[in-house]
């Protein structure tokens, strides 16, 4: 989703290449690459011949439940394949990697100067040691932090805000959490903000997310009145009445104010709702 949504968004500024796992690329680019990233001796490979500038690091596995039920595929998908890439760059490229709000876990403080972060589930784990093989083996990196909504161009693949949109379009009935606060941001926006920081050549770690948190519930409602959907559709719920197979946090709302200090302002969760509702007609048309 992010990675499709970023060679999108880049595409007439910079020249793009593509790593995927799919047998062709499924979003704009200037060239794509099919391999497996767990393969050190194709990422050599690949990085010599383009000799690239910069790097944005965003796949993984990302289903906190699977992380959950699969933790040694976790470990590859977002430690082993981080260090990978993270060896390859070097010094010599940048690298931005995606990490997650869940490396905080029930932490006191949601900000980056936190060192006391202890991640309740697998995802969260593996995601903060991700982290720390990229600031093992890359000097000249960002470490982005945060929470994103968008829009999938790979079949089978939905993101929660699309469920959302879909099963309220489709009429039903869906129960969202009250009692779960995070702060999301629209995939372009994290985009925009991630050269922002290249451009003014940050290093270190930063929290990417919306100006103002909010519940999933009073996200649902957002979306139907944006997308002028029937919002009465949409049930309040809590984290008590739902068995995940991973264990949940119910307060994830990131500390922007580094970002806001950096003079780049984040953007309200209202207005990344607005922008993924205004890309809907022609999503299909955008990767």
């Amino acid at each position: 989703m992010l990675g499709s949504s970023l060679c999108w968004l880049y595409r007439n500024i910079h020249e793009v290449y593509a790593f995927h796992r799919d047998k062709v690329s499924l979003s704009s680019c200037a060239v794509d690459n099919s391999l497996d990233l767990m393969d050190s001796n194709q990422l050599d490979e690949q990085f010599s011949q383009i000799k690239p500038d910069l790097v944005i690091h965003c796949a993984g596995l990302t289903s906190v439940d699977a992380c959950e039920k699969e933790s040694a595929l976790a470990h590859v998908m977002n430690v082993t394949i981080t260090k990978n890439i993270a060896r390859v760059c070097s010094n010599t490229t940048k690298l931005i990697y995606i990490s997650s709000d869940q490396v905080y876990g029930e932490a006191e403080s949601y900000s980056e100067t936190n060192a006391k972060l202890q991640p309740l589930n697998q995802y969260g784990k593996t995601k903060l040691l991700g982290e720390k093989k990229v600031q093992e083996h890359c000097k000249n990196h960002i470490i982005v932090r945060t929470n994103i909504f968008g829009w999938n161009v790979k079949p089978g693949r939905i993101s929660s805000a699309e469920w959302i949109y879909h099963s309220l379009k489709k009429g039903e009935e869906i129960t969202l959490f009250s009692d779960y606060t995070f702060s999301p941001i629209y995939t372009e926006f994290l985009g925009e903000i991630v050269m922002q920081l290249v451009e003014m050549d940050f290093k270190g770690i930063i929290n990417v997310g919306s100006s103002r948190s909010c519940s999933k519930y009073h996200f649902g409602i957002q979306l139907a009145e944006e997308f002028g959907l029937n919002s009465l559709l949409i049930q309040k719920g809590s984290l008590d009445d739902h068995s995940f197979f991973a264990p949940r946090f119910r307060k994830l709302d990131l500390n922007v104010s580094k970002l806001s200090g950096l003079s780049i302002a984040p953007p309200g969760y209202r207005l990344s709702i607005k922008q993924f509702a205004r890309h809907r007609k022609v999503k299909a048309n955008h990767y």
